[in-house]
């Protein structure tokens, strides 16, 4: 099933990669001119033509629910040991190189994609400023604001990944403008005021609620200036843990708290499903509808055999690392000695967040017992010799239950939402800016414990000190956030994946289950994987083909 897998992710990329060479130039992006049905005076001859090219800008976002590989595998969340997949070939096993630079899920972080979608931003900003007279005076600042959100969000994915990065705000024209159209890069910090004054200039004009679903609002201009900041405030960036920086960042997520208009939504998993798209707890998302649906991840992602028959591939693998990190459903973690974890009965008494996210042994998954165990349906693979989990779980969270995993891949029916932002993250933004800024303070405590009374689990103890609450919020972060692709931010912008914790330099567990008399199971974590990994890559490296294009790009240090 794996090689079928690749030989269809092969026909696509070919697909995709045709479809790309018909789009634009051979020469690059960069020198593709302003013409034709896309920048004449008819595309902005009225609001209604000019919407359908905006539509197009936001259907450049990473489609991420027709993803087979999730970000989480980047990262000790999740680890498949198809050794062509981007998490084990190159990330874990300390193998990334200016060569074979990825371009991550969905193309999220593409350094050609994301630059034709920035591209894609300044051609409307331009047009739209030259044919203002055509658009009402409401429509044209609220489409501005959208597509300045839209060239942050775009150019967010590149500095989180690369750094400083050249800043472009105009489109440009090789036959104009010759070589001046190769740009060097700009430093982080002037990478961050970019993308600081285009979310500041998109939330002063964009409505607090949607004025349609899926577009982008004050809340979600906002949201992203807060993400970006609290990655500017982490250590991997704020090396001098300059207190000013995360209190900015504290401050750009109370904004979106002051809004009043998000809340958590009652069911943590329910959220992510199609009948609950457009929640009060999302602040961001890609939406999917018909005819352009998304897998939602069940036939690529979800449990392999069910009912005894193999329904999907899999690709969805979560660590006996972030088991260990669930709670017990009285708050404590399972080292606590008062936490009442027995460790031959490792599924009892987990928080409800655990059982909303795992399918582990002797749980159910669409009416089948799911068994790991030796012997079991989906017993655990650990010389990845088929497409069932490497480490004897599977992941729930964001799956649709009801849809069978042969039909999400053969017709694609999921029309759930992709969420890139929803409040909680932002509860748990400011919790870890403000405790860094200030230390745990009343409404640190309150922000942490919101997420805590959703997920149904006692708040903390009073009288925690900053380093306590560190450990907690991203403890918290992790298992809140789990499968949603904001793991592999967290670990580099800590500076943890070779130091501290050191998450990307140990091994990955799994957990090997074995029957005995009497029907016991004997439960032993055993590694599957031993990952490796050098600290320069916490920043990518700049592709290779991007280098010899732009003679005044400089590499990112250790490539």
């Amino acid at each position: 099933m794996k090689t079928k897998y690749r030989t269809y992710a092969h026909n696509l990329i070919l697909a995709v990669l045709l479809v790309s060479a018909g789009a634009c130039k051979r020469d690059g992006f960069l020198n593709v001119d302003p013409k034709g049905s896309l920048t004449d005076e008819s595309t902005f001859a009225s609001e209604t033509n000019a919407d359908l090219f905006i539509n197009d800008v936001y259907n450049q976002m990473p489609d991420m629910n027709n993803e087979s590989q999730i970000l989480d595998q980047w990262t000790d969340n999740s680890c498949v040991g198809a050794t062509w997949m981007t998490g084990q070939s190159l990330i874990r096993s300390n193998a990334l190189n200016p060569s074979n630079a990825p371009n991550g899920p969905g193309g999220m972080f593409s350094w050609s994609d994301n630059y034709s979608r920035i591209r894609k931003c300044n051609v409307f900003l331009q047009q739209a400023a030259k044919y203002q007279s055509n658009f009402s005076d409401e429509w044209y600042k609220q489409r501005v604001a959208e597509v300045k959100f839209l060239r942050a969000l775009f150019y967010s994915f590149l500095y989180q990944n690369y750094g400083g990065v050249p800043l472009i705000s105009v489109p440009l024209n090789n036959q104009a403008m010759g070589d001046s159209i190769f740009i060097s890069r700009s430093s982080l910090d002037q990478t961050l005021a970019f993308i600081e004054a285009d979310c500041d200039a998109a939330a002063a004009d964009l409505p607090t609620i949607a004025t349609a679903s899926g577009r982008a609002t004050k809340g979600a201009a906002l949201t992203l200036k807060a993400a970006v900041q609290l990655f500017a405030a982490s250590p991997l960036v704020n090396t001098t843990n300059d207190a000013a920086k995360w209190a900015k960042a504290a401050a750009s997520s109370e904004a979106v708290m002051d809004l009043d208009v998000y809340d958590l939504f009652s069911d943590y998993n329910g959220q992510f499903l199609a009948v609950n798209n457009w929640n009060v707890e999302t602040i961001f998302a890609k939406g999917y509808a018909a005819p352009s649906k998304g897998h939602r991840r069940e036939g690529m992602q979800g449990p392999v055999i069910v009912r005894g028959v193999q329904q999907a591939w899999g690709n969805f693998q979560p660590t006996q690392n972030l088991v260990d990190d669930y709670l017990m459903n009285n708050g404590k973690h399972i080292t606590d000695p008062a936490s009442g974890y027995d460790p031959q009965h490792p599924y009892v008494n987990r928080e409800p967040r655990f059982y909303a996210s795992i399918v582990y042994d002797g749980s159910t998954w669409q009416g089948d017992i799911f068994q790991s165990r030796t012997g079991g349906n989906n017993q655990i693979d650990l010389g990845s010799s088929s497409d069932i989990s490497n480490t004897g779980y599977n992941g729930r969270k964001t799956l649709d239950e009801s849809i069978l995993g042969q039909t999400s891949l053969g017709i694609n029916p999921g029309t759930s939402n992709y969420i890139f932002y929803r409040y909680a993250e932002v509860l748990l933004n400011y919790a870890e800016a403000q405790n860094e800024a200030v230390g745990p303070d009343a409404g640190v405590y309150a922000a942490v414990n919101k997420v805590r009374d959703r997920a149904g689990i006692p708040g903390l103890p009073a009288g925690l000190g900053q380093t306590e609450m560190r450990v907690i919020i991203r403890r918290e972060r992790r298992i809140e956030l789990a499968f949603e692709d904001k793991r592999w931010y967290d670990i580099r912008r800590w500076d943890i994946t070779t130091k501290g914790e050191a998450v990307l330099t140990q091994p990955q567990y799994g957990m090997r289950i074995t029957p005995g008399a009497g029907g016991n199971l004997s439960y032993t974590k055993v590694p599957v994987f031993n990952s490796t990994f050098s600290h320069h890559m916490n920043w990518l490296p700049i592709p290779q083909s991007a280098i010899e294009q732009n003679k005044r790009l400089t590499p990112n240090p250790g490539y």
